[in-house]
This record gives C-alpha cells, structure tokens and sequence, in this order.
C-alpha cells in the first residue's frame, strides 16, 4: 500500500491543487483538493485488466466550472432547494443560488473550493476546508473532513464534520460509476439492484411509490429500465434522479445498491451509514469533454449520494443538526468484487 502525491495544477487565482494517488497494487484512487474530489478509481475486470470506473475531468479548469460535479464532496447540503431559503429554528436564511436553484449548497458550494489535503496513513488522505460563517448563506462556521481510504477492495468515504453553532449538515460524494471505463460510453447494460421501500420527490420531498417506474429493489437492467418510458423517469430527464428510502433506514452499517456490469464483470456494493440515497443515471450529461480526450454523453455515468432525511419546510430533523464542539460523522463505502 502506498500513497504519493504531486500538482495536479493551478486555479485562476494562481492556488496550486495537489492530486494524491492512494493504491494497493491492484485498486488505486486519484483524488484533488479541488471539492475533495475523486478524478479516478481504478479497479480489476475479470480479466485483471485496471479500469478506470469514474468519471472526470482531465484538468482543475474542469473541475473550477464543473456543472456535473464529478466526483465532488457536496455540502453543506446536498440536493435542492427550490426555495432557496434555509427554515432552520424560527429563521429564514437566503442562500445564494443559480437561476433560482440553491443545488449541492450553493454557488461554489463545497466541490468548486480548494480544500486542504494531507497524507494521513499508508492507505489514507485527509481533506479539510473551513467554511466561514455566512458562506453561501449557511450559520455558523464549519470544519469539514473527508477521509478516503483503500481496504483490500474497497473504498471507503468518511464524514467528519462540526461547527461553532448549531446549524445544519448533509454531505455526499457525487462520483459517476461506469464498470465498463469512463471511456466505454453507457451505463445501460449495467444491472442495479437496492433494498429500497419507497423514494421522494426531491423538489417536493413527497413519497412516491415505487411502482412509478423506479422500481429497483430487484436486479433492473438499466436500459431496460429507461426504456418504460415512465412519468417519473420521464420527469428526470429519461433516467433515475430519485431518493429512496434504504432499509432498514437506520444508522447502522447497510447495503445501499449493487451495480454489476455483465461486460466488465465488476460488481460494486456501496454501503452506508445513511438512511437515504440519491441516485443519479447522467441524464442532463451532454457534451462533456473529459478525461483522455472523451466526450461524455447521456447514461455515461451513474452516481450513488448517501444521505439524510429531508425536507424543505421542516427542516432536516435531528440527525442533520450538528450541535456546536460534536461531531456529525458517517461513512460510505464502495465494495468490488468480480464475476466470472
């Protein structure tokens, strides 16, 4: 196992980005301070051949005026707010926003800041980014940790942040996954499967069926999937851009998804300490210059966002209050494995 580092390259304002490669031979991830954020994964198909499974940009210029958010840290909280006003405690706060969209908290957010990394083990890197009270129109200032690691053949994402004043968190990393390559074109012959009970309106934050169309908690080819046609795919850009519920919906340990690509034979399980994911199949991707000359389009990725509970009136409940001197903390992992 070993972890190297070096530039990556400079922001507009002349910050030099350094990119830190954590590997164990076979698996090894690239990430850079630009938003905490992972520019490659590199994992074994079943003919031991490494793949780069996610998507990325080739660049910091990318990554500074990304509107896909590869690969990104997202926070203060992710999704939307239509609103664009924060509800917390008898308060209103304006947040900054696009074109009347407060989206994966705000303007810059937390994926287009630099953070501060570190090698903080011979598997592990450490992020760190101080959010200013104010900032994108959030309470309180916050310190912000992400921690990714290598064990065996997983990923691992660890959440550690606080805050001087109560106020409210919700992070998650918005990598897009192809098993096939990022440079393989779609996602629609993959296989996704979850244990879910029913998914939100993530503008209304009402719960749907899950007999709309987005029906996954069995093995769903995904083009199959998005052939139905159904209003809530439809609704979405063609694809899945809805938040389930997990079960158990605790804080516990739990699978979340599995995602297989019958091409490749890479199997990846994501699990988490989260009640809730968002899950994304790249519908609004169009015309995306990326990684190694590619030109991402339509279904080239798929993203996996663990998260809390939300809502836009009232307010995110309990588990997404961070108390001021304690730690809102979780974990995300995302586990290989190969089929013959």
């Amino acid at each position: 196992m070993s972890v190297s580092s070096n530039i990556f390259g400079y922001t507009e304002d002349g910050k030099s980005v350094k990119q830190f490669i954590i590997s164990d031979g076979k698996m090894s991830v690239s990430l850079i301070e630009l938003g905490a954020s992972i520019q490659e994964l590199f994992v074994p198909d079943r003919n031991g051949e490494r793949r780069d499974v996610v998507l990325g940009y080739a660049d910091v210029a990318g990554y500074e005026h990304s509107t896909t958010f590869f690969g990104a840290t997202l926070g203060r909280l992710i999704s939307r707010m239509p609103d664009c006003t924060l509800h917390f405690e008898g308060k209103d706060y304006p947040l900054e926003n696009d074109a009347g969209m407060h989206m994966h908290g705000g303007v810059k957010g937390f994926s287009r800041v630099k953070w501060e990394g570190e090698v903080t083990g011979d598997n592990q890197v450490t992020f760190t980014y101080v959010s200013p009270d104010g900032e994108e129109g959030y309470p309180g200032e916050m310190t912000a940790k992400v921690i990714y690691s290598i064990v065996s053949n997983c990923l691992s994402i660890a959440y550690d942040w606080t805050a001087d004043r109560r106020t409210v968190v919700n992070p998650s990393n918005h990598s897009y996954f192809n098993l096939n390559g990022h440079d393989h074109g779609s996602i629609c012959d993959h296989v996704l499967s979850a244990p879910v009970t029913a998914h939100f309106n993530q503008l209304t934050e009402e719960s749907c069926p899950l007999d709309d169309g987005a029906d996954i908690s069995r093995e769903t080819q995904l083009g199959e999937l998005f052939a139905l046609r159904k209003p809530s795919l439809e609704a979405m850009g063609g694809g899945l851009d809805h938040k389930f519920v997990l079960q158990p919906p605790s804080g516990d340990m739990k699978l979340a998804s599995t995602l297989y690509s019958p091409a490749s034979g890479i199997e990846m399980q994501c699990w988490t300490t989260m009640p809730c994911i968002m899950i994304y199949s790249g519908n609004m991707i169009k015309d995306i210059p990326g990684k190694a000359g590619m030109v991402y389009q339509k279904h080239a990725g798929i993203c996996f966002e663990t998260m809390l509970y939300s809502s836009l009136h009232d307010m995110y409940g309990g588990t997404a209050i961070v108390e001021p001197g304690k730690h809102h903390k979780s974990l995300t992992q995302f586990v290989f494995d190969l089929h013959a």
